[in-house]
């Protein structure tokens, strides 16, 4: 019987070679080993079909749920960048401190 618990998982993967360095740096900022899979295929893009372009990111399974929990936290913060200004209903990117639309101040 051997222990799984030091077998490579993937734990998330996407079409963008910049996001999977994002969640890479994420996960080794809590000690967790990452091992990234498929980026070398970027530069081959439009030579072969793009679900064969994914990178995706790969954790020890003894990390999985570990790494899982870190995941949800950053999936659920892209979702919550995005704000609504009280001011004109406008919607706003997480780069802008003031809406763009009537210049109101974030609050």
């Amino acid at each position: 019987m051997t222990d799984k618990s030091w077998q490579w998982c993937e734990v998330f993967n996407t079409d963008n070679v910049i996001e999977a360095h994002l969640v890479k740096g994420l996960l080794e900022q809590a000690k967790i080993s990452v091992l990234l899979k498929g980026e070398a295929l970027q530069g081959a893009l439009g030579e072969i079909p793009l679900d064969q372009a994914k990178v995706s990111v790969w954790v020890y399974q003894i990390k999985l749920r570990q790494a899982q929990q870190i995941l949800l936290n950053y999936q659920q913060q892209e979702k919550d960048t995005e704000w609504r200004c009280p001011e004109c209903s406008e919607f706003n990117g997480p780069a802008f401190q003031s809406c763009w639309q009537c210049g109101k101040d974030y609050e």
